[in-house]
Formats: C-alpha cells, structure tokens, sequence
C-alpha cells in the first residue's frame, strides 16, 4: 500500500474530487432510501400492523383481481360467507373521511372500524376512538373528543404512529364506523386466520379474492407507484456510483501506466499492483461513502418528524455496503491498464 498512499498525497486534490463526488451520491442514495421508507410508513404503517401477526384477507375482486382499498366494499352477504366459512374472521372496515375540527382546510383522516382485534391494531368500546399521533399533531394534544364524520366520539387513547395513504387514523369500532362512513359497505376486508378458510370462498367467480399481508399492501395502487419511482432511482443512483468511480479509476490507471510498469520492471507482482490499486479506490469508497452516508443519518435526525425520513439499519448501513460494493466493483473493472502494463517499457525496450 505505499505506492496507494503516496499517490493519494501526491495527487490529493484530484483524489479529493472524486471523494467528493462519492460522498454526494452516497448522500443522495441513502437519503433517497430513508425518504422513499419514510414515504412508505406515512402510507402503509397501519395495513403493516394490520398484517403483522400473519393474517390473511378476504377482499372484493372483479376480473383484473383484488379490487383497490379505495374503492373495496364488501357486502353483507359476503361478509356472512366469510364469517361461515371461518368464525374467527373479524371484518375491517377502512375510509377516508374529514375531522370536523372547525378549521377551514379539516384534517383528512383514516377511520379503521374493526369487529375484534387484528394484527396490532385494536379497536376501543363502542362510540369511542383512538387517534394516532398524526392526529394529535394536527388538531392538538389532550383531545376528550373527536368530531368525525358528523358524530362526536369520545377519545380513549392513542392509536400510535399509524397513517395510510399519507393520511393520519383514527380506530373506532366497526358499529360506529358505518355512522361515520355509511357508503363503506359492510365491510372493506376480512381479516381471516385460517388461510384454507380464506382460499375456501375466494373461488373463480365468488367476487372474493385472498391475499396475505402483502397483497393487502399491493391491493393500495398510490404506494405501489410510489415506492417503484422511488427504488427505480435508486437504483440509477447506484448505478451511476459505479460507473462514475470505475471511470475514474480507469482513466487514473492509464495515466499512471508508467509508474506501474516500473513497479513491475522493480519486481511488484501484478497481484501486489493489482492490490494496490483496489486499495486506493477501497480508501476513497470508505472516505465518501461514509461521509455521504453520516450526513444523510444526521439530516434524518435533525428534520425530526418535519419531513417523513427514517434513520435505521436499512437506510444506512444497507446503502454503505451497496455502494462500496458497486464502487470496488467498477474499480474492479478498470483495472486491464494496471494489469497489462509491461514492464519493458520502463526499461525502453519500446524504443
């Protein structure tokens, strides 16, 4: 590694560039990454935790499939077919309506009428609601009751960070979520534990269809476009990385085409000069990637619950290891000048 780090000083400045650039697309990356889970937590929080113990879920189809959460309505008939076919079906009930808050804009909400407890989201007694902290954020804390949809529940607690669609929820029972949101339907979905139960009545032609926790997620078409634009950059980004240090590096190896020859002509292996170099790139990659990846993690903490942003293990460490990964990678490949200088030309055997 002496020659590696005797050309970085030598040449700081233009190895200082190329940190650079790494740092910025590491911090577009990971930043990109925790904005895009961020995204998905404000839109698909609560249906995780509705799916989080395993549960499978009948809901409406036509012929394309499961028809969207937006639109699912399920009839009481088939609610009774489901219930039938399993008696420990609960029927989920899920809408958009308005909190009668007295602003002018109103807070669009989410309201979850749950018949028994599903997944990790419970429902409280009859005639009351738990608001989610999205909700508190927006009309304030300390609520003793909620205006909804035209009818006034009594507040019972907090319902956690749940948010669909973008939207904060509130849970209430599924009696008082038909007051609240009369055209629902019966129901929008059934939450079923026994998945031959659920396979039973989603038969070709029965207008049900079975799907687990992550077709509940799918069966909700705004996160699925999203999170595809949001992965699709990502993975240019990442792709970009690559090709911008394999650059680089190919471009640095034939200018130095001589000095590597007269390592070789001095008695370095090619492996030796082969290691060398990747060390380089590996130093750079450690410099911008971890910078890159250290300021989106602090921007992340520092925005708070300002901008949806998550700091974990996925959006940070995942990222470092895909882009030093990718970067070595393209490094790897620029390596054919290193590999075939020839030490005679050192000597002037060309000449």
């Amino acid at each position: 590694m002496f020659f590696a780090l005797r050309d970085l000083r030598t040449a700081r400045w233009r190895f200082a560039l190329i940190t650079g650039v790494v740092l910025m697309l590491s911090v577009l990356v990971a930043g990109l990454l925790g904005l895009t889970a961020g995204l998905s937590n404000q839109s698909v929080s609560a249906l995780k935790s509705l799916g989080s113990t395993g549960s499978s879920f009948v809901l409406p189809a036509d012929d394309s499939g499961p028809v969207d959460l937006d639109r699912a309505a399920l009839t009481d008939e088939q609610v009774a077919e489901v219930a039938a076919a399993d008696g420990s079906a609960v029927p989920v009930g899920i809408a958009r309506i308005n909190l009668d808050d007295g602003t002018e804009t109103g807070v669009s909400a989410v309201a979850f009428g749950l018949g028994g407890p599903v997944g990790e989201v419970s429902p409280p007694a009859d005639g009351q609601v738990l608001t989610s902290e999205g909700v508190a954020d927006e009309v304030g804390p300390g609520l003793s009751r909620l205006g909804i949809g035209g009818a006034e529940l009594a507040v019972a607690g907090d319902a956690g960070d749940l948010w669909h669609s973008h939207t904060p929820v509130v849970v209430t029972d599924l009696d008082t979520w038909h007051t609240i949101a009369p055209r629902g339907g019966a129901a929008t979905a059934m939450a079923v534990g026994d998945d031959s139960a659920a396979d039973a009545v989603a038969t070709d032609g029965s207008g049900l269809a079975a799907v687990d926790g992550d077709g509940l997620l799918e069966a909700l078409p705004s996160h699925k476009a999203e999170n595809m634009s949001l992965n699709t950059m990502t993975y240019m980004l990442l792709a970009v990385t690559a090709l911008v240090v394999g650059a680089f590096f190919a471009v640095w190896g034939m200018q130095r085409r001589r000095d590597v020859a007269i390592l070789k002509a001095l008695g370095a292996s090619t492996r030796a000069v082969v290691r060398d170099s990747v060390g380089q790139a590996a130093i750079v990659l450690a410099v911008g990637v971890g910078g890159g990846v250290a300021i989106s993690a602090l921007f992340g903490l520092a925005v708070g619950g300002a901008v949806p942003f998550v700091v974990s293990a996925g959006t940070t460490l995942v990222p470092a290891v895909l882009l030093a990964v990718l970067g070595l990678a393209g490094a790897a490949v620029s390596l054919r000048p290193v590999v075939t200088a020839d030490p005679n030309s050192a000597l002037g055997a060309d000449r």
